[in-house]
């Protein structure tokens, strides 16, 4: 998620409903993308349908327009992610020259990208396909490529809901602290990577909010939460002090929109009506995956936070955003 800063370049504004193009018929596309890619564009856009409805909770979300492309065309669509079947989208489709147009006027190189981003009145996704993943030397693991970008797009879709709530928060953060247009999930771990206390710290906070989950009862899983949470406590007075205070908030924000966001990929993979895939197979896969510490922490926090309150975390942080999920761990540990 990394253009969701309000105005700057993760700015997410409200949602505004995009005008749905009437279709012309029998206009022959301008460009067409592979077989196999449209085949993934509506897998993916299937497994939308079930996320919010049946996993997170999300709903039905204001409409924002989706782009795909290829290396060679783009489409685009203002309701493919709201129609409630992948085949009543409208599309357009329109050739490109190696620079893929964006909604808001911007251009970018038609390159491996997953990313959620508003600027004004327009709210998006954009996404190339899998044969460009591929052909820049991604590979899928055990899952497979198509499956674990399926995932991948249920993370950033996810933060569509969250534009309003945690989104407009990073964003006044982020303009009360004057931080650069830069600044994102993974600022943290760029700043503080290097110094090998900060870093171990990080590394058995997360072991232990996994351990939490894989805990055999809510007592053992409560003990590990809780040395995880003060190990969290701990490491933000030695830190985050002075000018770097505003850290505090910034870390609990994107662990929020992070760990939520895989937690949703993670959901759609293991669910027999999504991928159906075993968890030992979709944690290594994609779980664990990510080398950024708010995505593996993060989701090792949702977790743990599920298996003591099984959720009851979703309606604030796919909902109403009043909560972080600190916030809710914090509630939940607190209650004994």
């Amino acid at each position: 998620m990394k253009r969701m800063i309000a105005a700057g370049l993760l700015a997410l504004a409200a949602c505004a409903q995009m005008p749905t193009p009437e279709p012309v018929a029998d206009a022959a596309p301008a460009c067409t993308v592979s077989a196999a890619d449209q085949a993934w564009i509506d897998r993916a856009l299937a497994a939308w349908q079930l996320s919010p409805h049946e996993m997170t909770g999300i709903g039905d979300v204001a409409g924002f327009e989706a782009v795909f492309f290829d290396a060679v065309c783009t489409l685009t669509s203002a309701d493919a992610f709201s129609s409630r079947r992948e085949s009543d989208a409208v599309w357009r489709a329109q050739p490109h020259d190696g620079m893929v147009a964006l909604p808001d006027g911007d251009t970018m190189p038609a390159g491996i990208t997953s990313f959620t981003s508003g600027t004004g009145e327009h709210t998006f996704f954009v996404m190339s396909t899998p044969s460009v993943w591929r052909g820049g030397g991604v590979e899928g693991g055990p899952l497979g490529l198509e499956t674990l970008m399926v995932a991948v797009l249920l993370h950033e879709g996810s933060h569509v809901a969250q534009a309003r709530t945690y989104g407009e928060r990073i964003g006044a953060l982020a303009e009360r602290e004057n931080l650069s247009d830069e600044f994102s999930d993974d600022t943290m771990q760029a700043v503080f990577e290097n110094d090998p206390d900060f870093a171990a710290s990080i590394a058995r906070e997360t072991e232990l909010f996994f351990a939490a989950t894989a805990a055999p009862g809510p007592d053992a899983a409560r003990a590990l939460a809780e040395q995880a949470r003060q190990m969290m406590k701990a490491r933000a007075a030695k830190y985050f002090t002075g000018d770097d205070a505003y850290w505090t908030e910034a870390e609990d924000l994107w662990l929020t929109l992070e760990g939520s966001g895989q937690w949703a990929g993670y959901a759609w993979l293991v669910d027999p009506g999504g991928a159906a895939v075993g968890e030992d197979v979709a944690m290594p896969g994609f779980g664990q995956r990510s080398r950024w510490w708010s995505q593996k922490e993060g989701l090792a926090l949702v977790l743990a936070l599920d298996k003591l309150s099984p959720g009851g975390w979703k309606a604030h942080v796919y909902g109403d955003g009043t909560l972080t999920l600190l916030d809710l761990l914090d509630a939940v540990l607190a209650a004994g």
